[in-house]
């Protein structure tokens, strides 16, 4: 992607000579002569000097002098975009085109009579002989740039004639790939390989005039630009945002808009399929979401809710990602809780709910233990909702990593946008910081007031993710789908056409019919690396049945995505019910350990076609999952010799053949 960063203040040369390759482009925004020359230099101190009376360059001398006000070698490599701005003002001239004059060169030889210059005109010039400085903007052509780029004030004066040139306010830019650079400094987030961005946009609708957005086109596009300029210089691989219109169009709309002003085009939506209309009672036209660069991450499974709650099921999701290079993940979540209702708040027992919420979320559909909770809380870190977070053993970044930081202002500069971590996420984290391009406060409020599209500021986190060991093996017997719960629990039904899906009832447990449909039922997902054995067991039943060994199936995959994107293997399911009489049979199947890994989920396939005679009903109560751990196989695990011997158990004793014949037992000893 082609990138671009803003420098603002004194240019120091040696930050920009010959460390920029000739194929990259680096933007710049350099101001001079505001101060002092700074690193501009001359070749005639008695022509130009500075004034600190009217703070400019003054060249006057008289005699048929020439002398020459330059600025520091830029690289401006690849710009497609140049522009120089000054405010000058000059008295006694001949003819000032030729007497005053600017001139540039793309490959400075360290001296003005060795360089190729070409001359660029200035317009306007002052006409009224007043002193009054009048305002120049130049575009340059990018043929006229390098990697040596100076410009060249030239002030020449005649035997007869002689004027007075002053100059001040001097700034150079570039773009590169049409990208501006901040106006405020980015934060420190370390050298993670993954940034993660996110903010609240403050009611971004795309759909005009309807809900909270009320944008005339111009100011849509206006916010829309705004937005982008700040993703672009955010340059994450991961962007999370809240209060956005919860229509399908506006996420892409927003990732349209980035990839218009990229060359390689690599942003990605995530359709997460809300589609809702304007409800005054729930204000629930709002949602939170997710878009990526597809050569840096890619999702894994779908984007989830974090709670099934009317409006909060928009604004709390969930969604996984696996870092391409790597291939390691982390669950990311966008929340945006309650907002404060008054001074005495009556949201507080909301947002307390909402905390309770996704932490449930995410312990359902998690898949991966490295958990990352980002979003608008709407509440400072000691109020109750995130002290709820803490306990569940998250820990605030950026705080961590500024303890004054804010995000948003109120009465103060208040920190309500988070991002929390837990410990082995935590342990990955290079940094996190706060973009300051919106809020109203603080040091850069100044700067960023012509950038604004939102009442929160950007954060930002750097990440390092770090391939995870296999986990020691620990025994599983987990349990799910009992009779008399409140719903699927821990497992997640997930329909990849057909109408229905899987759904839970209180007196049968998990129950599926779906002529014409196919339906997952999944469990949470496993580490199972070092399992000495793996099985099933669960009751279930049948009714109104086809083919129940092709339509009602058991799968395992080792490496879970999604649905659609895993490798599954058939288990084979060794007992069916007649498919008449709705008695219960129970199941149970034996895992090889071949077919299981690092993020392990079985599936229970529900796929009945549209032209079968009955449209079945399968029903699975009392689900499994046990995990074993035995001492042989720790033993295998940790002899010295398993690389060199051959290994065999012998009345459930571990023993180690090597070449040479001799035999050691598990912890290495010696056989007789």
């Amino acid at each position: 992607m082609s990138k671009r960063l803003v420098i603002i203040g004194v240019l120091a040369c040696a930050c920009m000579l010959g460390t920029v390759q000739a194929d990259t482009c680096t933007p710049v925004t350099l101001t001079f002569l505001s101060d002092g020359f700074g690193d501009m230099t001359t070749d005639d101190g008695s022509i130009w000097k500075w004034d600190a009376s009217y703070s400019c360059a003054k060249a006057t001398k008289s005699g048929g002098v020439e002398g020459h006000l330059l600025t520091p070698a830029l690289n401006l490599t690849g710009a497609d975009e140049v522009t120089i701005q000054f405010a000058h003002t000059h008295k006694y001239a001949g003819t000032p085109a030729n007497e005053l004059t600017l001139w540039v060169t793309d490959d400075y030889k360290d001296n003005y009579a060795a360089s190729a210059w070409k001359q660029l005109t200035i317009d306007p010039y002052a006409t009224n002989n007043d002193w009054k400085f009048v305002n120049v903007s130049i575009n340059v052509p990018s043929s006229y740039v390098g990697a040596k780029t100076v410009f060249c004030f030239r002030y020449v004066s005649t035997a007869s004639n002689y004027a007075t040139w002053e100059i001040k306010n001097l700034q150079i830019s570039s773009t590169c790939g049409g990208i501006s650079a901040p106006p405020v400094a980015l934060p420190n987030i370390g050298n993670g390989r993954l940034k993660v961005c996110a903010q609240n946009l403050q009611n971004y609708y795309f759909n005009l005039n309807s809900g909270r957005g009320n944008y005339t086109p111009e100011e849509f596009d206006a916010k829309t630009r705004k937005i982008v300029d700040a993703m672009l210089w955010a340059n994450a691989d991961i962007y999370a945002f809240c209060e956005l219109e919860a229509q399908p169009i506006i996420l892409k709309q927003l990732a349209d808009s980035l990839n218009r002003r990229t060359d390689d085009k690599p942003y990605v939506a995530i359709d997460d399929n809300i589609d809702e209309q304007w409800d005054e009672e729930y204000d629930n036209n709002l949602k939170s979401g997710f878009i990526y660069r597809k050569d840096k991450v890619k999702p894994i499974g779908p984007n989830e809710p974090a709670t099934t709650a009317a409006y909060y099921k928009n604004v709390l999701r969930i969604q996984v990602f696996e870092e391409l290079e790597s291939q390691e993940r982390l669950t990311v979540s966008m929340s945006h809780f309650k907002a404060k209702d008054s001074s005495d708040d009556q949201g507080n027992a909301k947002r307390v709910t909402n905390a309770n919420q996704l932490l449930q979320g995410i312990g359902n559909y998690a898949l991966d233990k490295d958990v990352l909770l980002l979003g608008d809380f709407n509440c400072e870190v000691g109020e109750e909702p995130l002290e709820i977070i803490m306990t569940a053993g998250y820990e605030e970044q950026l705080l961590k990593y500024n303890q004054s930081a804010y995000s948003h202002c109120y009465g103060g500069g208040e920190l309500i946008d988070h991002v929390f971590a837990n410990d082995p996420m935590s342990k990955q984290i290079t940094g996190a910081g706060l973009f300051h391009i919106s809020t109203s406060c603080g040091a850069d409020a100044s700067a960023n007031a012509g950038h604004r599209y939102s009442d929160h500021d950007p954060y930002l986190v750097g990440i390092n993710l770090v391939a995870s060991e296999p986990a020691e093996c620990e025994e599983v017997n987990a349990s799910y789908l009992p009779t008399g719960a409140s719903g699927l629990g821990d497992m997640r039904a997930i329909s990849v056409s057909g109408q229905w899906y899987w759904r839970y009832q209180s007196s049968y447990g998990a129950t599926c019919q779906d002529k014409g449909g196919e339906d997952w039922l999944l469990t949470p997902t496993y580490d199972l690396r070092k399992a000495a054995s793996v099985s099933l067991s669960f009751e279930h039943t049948i009714g109104y049945a086809n083919n129940m060994s092709e339509q009602q199936t058991l799968w395992v995959t080792d490496n879970f995505s999604s649905v659609e994107d895993s490798e599954w293997t058939q288990l084979t399911i060794p007992t069916y019910p007649t498919g008449t009489n709705w008695n219960f049979v129970k199941a149970s199947v034996d895992v090889p350990l071949s077919a299981v890994g690092k993020n392990t989920v079985f599936g229970f396939k529900y796929n009945v076609p549209a032209d079968a005679a009955n449209s079945s009903t399968w029903e699975i109560k009392n689900l499994q999952v046990k995990v074993t751990c035995d001492d042989v196989h720790s033993a295998l695990e940790n002899n010295p010799c398993r690389s060199t011997g051959m290994k065999m158990i012998r009345d459930g004793q571990l023993i180690i053949i090597l070449p040479d014949g001799t035999r050691y037992n598990a912890i290495g000893v010696r056989m007789q």
